[in-house]
């Protein structure tokens, strides 16, 4: 456990230093996404955000067309999720996104459900 929190603070103070020198590997929004999303989700979501041993995939042919909205991922994001339908436990709050960031989560995580030829439901 404390070998996975070092490794996420090492990631995320990489990406920041990357954010804050400007290269994050891509000019467009998604790209900023992505690195976020990396820095902050795919410990447990996986980077093809199809889930892993930690976390659920966030894709909708898991969860179905209705479950995941914009608002949904926002409120999961800032307040966290209690145990649900799986053994993953609880997702913690992460505080430390703020609403730009949050925003380009969504934005990659759609890119990558439209890619994969699903229509998520903002």
């Amino acid at each position: 456990m404390r070998e996975r929190l070092i490794a996420g603070v090492v990631t995320a103070s990489l990406v920041m230093l990357g954010l804050a020198c400007g290269d994050d590997g891509s000019d467009a929004a998604g790209g900023r996404g992505e690195a976020i999303y990396r820095a902050n989700c795919s410990a447990c979501h996986g980077d093809d955000l199809r889930g892993a041993s930690t976390g659920p995939s966030l894709l909708y042919d898991i969860y179905g067309p209705d479950q995941l909205t914009d608002a949904g991922i926002t409120d999961a994001i800032r307040n966290g999720v209690e145990e649900q339908r799986w053994n993953f436990g609880e997702m913690p709050a992460n505080g430390a996104l703020g609403d730009s960031q949050i925003d380009q989560i969504i934005a990659h995580i759609r890119s990558v459900q439209s890619t994969e030829g699903l229509t998520p439901t903002p």
